[in-house]
This record gives C-alpha cells, sequence and structure tokens, in this order.
C-alpha cells in the first residue's frame, strides 16, 4: 500500500468507509430528498445541513465518488497514442486533463469535501427546510457551493463561490490547490502514523500544489490553462501538422502512465522548462492518488462489499478482463 493512502486514510470522511453496495443517489439528490434539518441561519453565500443519521450523505457522497472515478478512470485509460497519427498528442493531454478534474473531484469527496453545482430544485428543498426550522430569513439560490462534512460526521457546511473567480474549472482547480496547502501543512502537526510518512507525503502534496500555481498562476488553474491552450489555440504543436513539437518520447510516454505508480514515486518538480512534462506527471499523480484511496479505502469496509467495488475497481476489473481476452484472440 502506498504511503501516501496510508498517511490520508485519518482524514477520509468520518464513516465512508464503512458504505457498501451500489449506492447511485448523488449529494444533489440528497439535498432534493430534505432528510436533514437546519438550525442556523441560513444566508444566500451559505448555509448548514445537520442529521442525526449520517448514513444517507455518505452514501451520496460515495455515489459522487464512484461517479467522479470511474469517469477518471476511462479518461486516463483512452490518453494512448494514435496509430493513425503517432505524432498526435492533443486527446492525451486533454483525456489527461480530464482524469485528473474528476480524480481531484472523487479524491476530495473521499476527505468529506466536494464542489457542487446546485439548481433551481435543490436550493428550492434548502430554503423549504429552512422555513420548516424558523431558520429561513432569506434564499439561497442556485450556484457553485463547496460543501465540507464536520468531523462529527453530523453536519456540512455548504459555502458559494466567488462568481468573480472564473469559471466551473477555474473555481475547482483553486478550491482543490487551496486544500491541498492545508491537507500539506496538517500532515506536520499531526500525531497520526509515522512523522517521517507524513513529512514525506506532506512535501509531494506542497510539490502538487507548487505545479497547479506553476507559471504566475496564484489561484493554482495551471493545469486549466494548459488544457485551454491545447483545446482552443492548438498551442504545443498538439495538433497536425504538430509544428513545433518535440516527439513524445519515452519519457512523456512513462509519465502518461505514471497513474498506475505509486503516487510517491512520481516526480513532480524536476522538469524545468518542459511544460508538457510537469503536466502530464501532475495529472499522473493525482490520477494515482485518487486509485490508492479508493483501493485501501475498499479494503476497510466491514459492513459488506464497499462501494468502491461498483466504482473504481469494477472499471478496472472490467477492463483487466476484456485486456486478457483481447490478448487471447
Amino acid at each position: 500500500m502506498s504511503i501516501l493512502a496510508e498517511c490520508l486514510r485519518s482524514s477520509w470522511a468520518p464513516g465512508l468507509n464503512e458504505i457498501s453496495g451500489n449506492v447511485t443517489k448523488d449529494l444533489r439528490n440528497w439535498l432534493a430528498d430534505e432528510g436533514y434539518q437546519i438550525y442556523a441561519q441560513p444566508r444566500n453565500d451559505e448555509f448548514r445541513t445537520s442529521f442525526s443519521d449520517n448514513g444517507p450523505f455518505l452514501s451520496a457522497l460515495a455515489a459522487d465518488v464512484n461517479r467522479m472515478a470511474t469517469a477518471a478512470y476511462e479518461s486516463i485509460s483512452q490518453a494512448t497514442k494514435s496509430a493513425l497519427f503517432p505524432k498526435s498528442t492533443a486527446w492525451i493531454i486533454i483525456k489527461s486533463y480530464y482524469a485528473s478534474f474528476f480524480a481531484a473531484h472523487a479524491t476530495l469527496r473521499m476527505l468529506g469535501k466536494a464542489v457542487v453545482n446546485l439548481e433551481h430544485q435543490h436550493t428550492r428543498s434548502v430554503n423549504k427546510i429552512a422555513k420548516v426550522f424558523g431558520t429561513w430569513t432569506e434564499d439561497v439560490s442556485p450556484g457553485s457551493f463547496c460543501c465540507e462534512l464536520a468531523s462529527s460526521g453530523r453536519e456540512v457546511e455548504w459555502q458559494r463561490f466567488d462568481s468573480s473567480s472564473g469559471g466551473v474549472h477555474e473555481q475547482f482547480w483553486a478550491y482543490f490547490a487551496q486544500e491541498l496547502g492545508r491537507l500539506s501543512d496538517n500532515l506536520l502537526t499531526t500525531r497520526t502514523g509515522m512523522a517521517a510518512d507524513n513529512q514525506l507525503v506532506s512535501v509531494k502534496l506542497a510539490e502538487l500544489a507548487g505545479n497547479l500555481h506553476y507559471n504566475s498562476n496564484p489561484k493554482g488553474t495551471w493545469l486549466s490553462g494548459v488544457r485551454n491552450r491545447v483545446n482552443y489555440r492548438h498551442d504545443f504543436g498538439a495538433w497536425y501538422p504538430y509544428r513545433g513539437q518535440s516527439p513524445m518520447g519515452s519519457v512523456e510516454e512513462r509519465l502518461v502512465g505514471g497513474w498506475l505508480s505509486d503516487p510517491v514515486s512520481i516526480n513532480l518538480t524536476s522538469h524545468n522548462d518542459r511544460d508538457l512534462r510537469r503536466f502530464q506527471a501532475t495529472c499522473s499523480f493525482i490520477v494515482a492518488t485518487c486509485r490508492v484511496l479508493a483501493a485501501d479505502m475498499a479494503e476497510r469496509c466491514s459492513a459488506g462489499r464497499s462501494f468502491h467495488s461498483y466504482g473504481w475497481l469494477a472499471i478496472s476489473r472490467l477492463t483487466q478482463q476484456r485486456s486478457k481476452r483481447h490478448q487471447s484472440t
């Protein structure tokens, strides 16, 4: 098991590892189901949901983990060179980006945090419950919120993103980078686990955050910037006729497949001005982190078959089975 997974175990959403079965109802639908209380006065930009039974919320969190993690797996598995266009790197870069985007979402959810876009039907339910409990003073309107499960496991804090902080992707990466910094700092002060291991993982997370802020990106949106340059401006010679591009060599190819290795072994920093090498290493690290956390959490489910068995682990088994059948034909 990766040292990273061991060190982050104490940061799991409390009780999430015990969720079993094929859960499908996500966080937004959990809000719409109205099985919670609102005791504190909500405002348009923040509100707090409380509950005595955390099972439904954790199941919704698990459903979101599976949705995001399987999308990450499917995306990274298809980030491969084309036999028809061997010099093409555009879709490798784009698929690697989306794999890391989905994996980062899944990882945050495993740690009890999430970025969720609430629509009218979801905020309508929030406002309704606030009125039932006599705490309503103003409506919560739709938009992007980040939520965090309290250490008690019985309360969730919801905060609206600043609408001036960019689009959905930029908002998410800014939040992810911020949480990485907090996680890295917490590992240096925790008394759980081996101090040397915690320090090693803290450094790796700080390096990851540094890459998100790379090239003067104060909000941590560097990955999104690279994706945009490839997708919309056709930079880096990634599209035909591939001008100004160095051929993808063995180093780059190893970095694309790095998500299958221990994330701690992935070099995040020694890439100098090779931006695409840094980009691929960063994407692979994020996906690898999601992979080892899912595997570790699945092993520690004592209440039946872990929900991960229907998500990351399920698509992984399916891929392996199909790969074996293909090799035998």
